[in-house]
């Protein structure tokens, strides 16, 4: 029985990082068709703020917990409810009306490229030939999308997916804060709440000075369903996380953002009729082998740590 149980959990979590990968890929269209039919970005971002803070809180409520209000606590929520959630998602939902649906996800998702070399400027990594590899087709991919006049439709999109790069590189930012001032004795579900419920306190006062807040009214229209849609995928994408991190840690997760760069690429398709030219194909392909590159030793470590944990 055991081992029936054992040899399941692969299995699930593949499960559940395909369906992870698939909602959040999912998202890029979702905000795409938002931007484009008047849903202002700032507007947007803040309802992705907090609406899933409020359903994320009320289950986290639910278990009888309460959040911790330490003075570490409250600074870890707000910066990386600012570096891992206000600025990136604004910075992508601003952008996500001026580039294709598959171009998106593929600069965004280029995170754990980025986050190696600011990990190794800080100390937190050690060098690695076939990670910087990655690194180095990672930037290869970058340019492939950014510098052939016929890579992007316009060339007027190319400032766009310069300024894309700002939310890769907040992600990253936030994921070596996470990594060297967690406190201690805290979960991911409190965690995850308190920097939603940080972001959208500190995307309050913009979203209301520049008029940019977006009413929903009942009932609702087709742009207001589409930001409840994303709100109810994120905050499933949340459990799905916490889920995912609880049964195989970061084995499987590491592979997300591959998932999530194959489903933007088909909804673009599917959605907005968007095709791969020669460029932006080569780009995928080494985005996607960097991605591999740059997370093999993590995913290594990680099954050397669960194998000793579970035999």
């Amino acid at each position: 029985m055991m081992r029936r149980l054992q040899s399941s959990k692969p299995l699930s979590s593949l499960l559940l990082l395909i369906l992870l990968g698939f909602i959040w890929g999912t998202g890029y269209s979702i905000a795409r068709f938002a931007m484009t039919h008047g849903v202002p970005p700032l507007g947007y971002s803040f309802w992705q703020s907090l609406g899933p803070a409020i359903i994320i809180g009320l289950l986290f409520s639910c278990q009888g917990k309460t959040l911790p209000r330490a003075p570490s606590h409250l600074r870890y929520y707000f910066i990386c409810g600012l570096t891992g959630i206000a600025i990136p998602n604004t910075s992508m939902y601003f952008a996500a009306s001026h580039l294709p649906a598959d171009i998106l996800p593929m600069i965004v998702n280029t995170v754990p490229i980025i986050a190696y070399p600011l990990a190794l400027f800080v100390g937190l990594e050690s060098f690695n030939w076939q990670r910087m590899l990655g690194v180095g087709l990672a930037f290869c991919g970058l340019m492939f999308i950014i510098l052939p006049k016929t890579s992007l439709p316009s060339p007027d999109m190319i400032p766009w997916a310069l300024s894309t790069l700002l939310t890769p590189i907040s992600f990253a930012v936030c994921s070596i804060y996470i990594a060297r001032c967690r406190p201690a004795n805290s979960d991911i579900f409190s965690l995850t709440t308190g920097m939603l419920t940080a972001s959208s306190l500190l995307l309050i006062p913009l979203v209301f000075s520049t008029g940019s807040f977006y009413p929903l009214h009942f009932p609702l229209d087709m742009p207001e369903g589409v930001i409840i849609l994303e709100i109810v995928l994120s905050s499933i994408g949340y459990l799905l996380l916490f889920q995912l991190i609880k049964i195989a840690g970061p084995v499987y997760y590491s592979l997300v953002d591959t998932i999530v760069v194959i489903t933007g690429i088909f909804w673009g398709f599917v959605i907005f009729h968007e095709k791969l030219n020669e460029w932006t194909a080569t780009a995928v392909c080494c985005i996607v082998c960097a991605l591999f590159l740059v997370t093999r030793q993590q995913r290594a470590i990680a099954a050397k740590q669960l194998a000793m944990q579970t035999g």
